[in-house]
């Protein structure tokens, strides 16, 4: 057994066994959790949209403009009713990798709600995030998630996508062909991957 000394205190030794395995004590933690105790976890939401038709609407934008990765790791959607008066009539809900043109960013609209989810961290996230309307255009990109959900619900989806920077996403929902009013919210959760990690 080799025991290796260093550090500043007396207790600052690592043993070696025979096999060349270093003993240690370690402690592991959770990435999302410690970003959230750090300050680089975030809230993402839109509050409420309402869609005036049938159309393929985007509600929500993001583009990362951090030099660190986004990691989202859930995605929720919320419906209030729509007028179609059918509750189990589905919604559409895509999500679309890498958009890069349309009306939802040349004429933005900031979300309402982008907060550090450590109540007492005020870091922000340097990002582009954009809320739609009905007669909003999102192009570009292509589809890479897709659900559905009852008009009255909510879908709330364990997700594990990166946005890299200058790197961006979009969220478009679909109403129920008869839909005149449909409020509906978008919200991303995730966190700033810790580059010294």
């Amino acid at each position: 057994m080799t025991v290796i000394e260093g550090g500043n205190t007396a207790n600052s030794k690592a043993t070696v066994n025979a096999r060349g395995e270093l003993y240690v004590h370690a402690t592991s933690t959770d990435e999302a959790d410690e970003a959230t105790k750090t300050g680089r976890s975030f809230n993402i939401n839109t509050k409420d949209v309402t869609l005036t038709n049938a159309t393929n609407t985007p509600v929500l934008y993001f583009k990362n403009n951090e030099s660190e990765d986004f990691h989202m790791t859930a995605l929720a959607v919320g419906l209030q009713g729509s007028t179609d008066g059918d509750a189990n009539v589905l919604c559409r809900i895509t999500v679309v990798r890498n958009p890069t043109a349309g009306t939802i960013i040349s004429s933005p609209t900031v979300v309402s709600i982008n907060g550090n989810r450590n109540y007492g961290s005020a870091d922000t996230m340097d990002s582009d995030v954009y809320v739609g309307a009905t007669g909003d255009t999102m192009t570009g990109g292509g589809d890479q998630l897709y659900f559905y959900q009852a008009t009255k619900g909510r879908l709330f989806a364990p997700i594990d996508e990166v946005i890299p920077k200058g790197s961006t996403l979009g969220v478009e929902i679909q109403a129920p062909d008869s839909n005149t009013s449909l409020t509906c919210y978008v919200a991303l959760i995730g966190h700033l991957e810790d580059s010294k990690a």
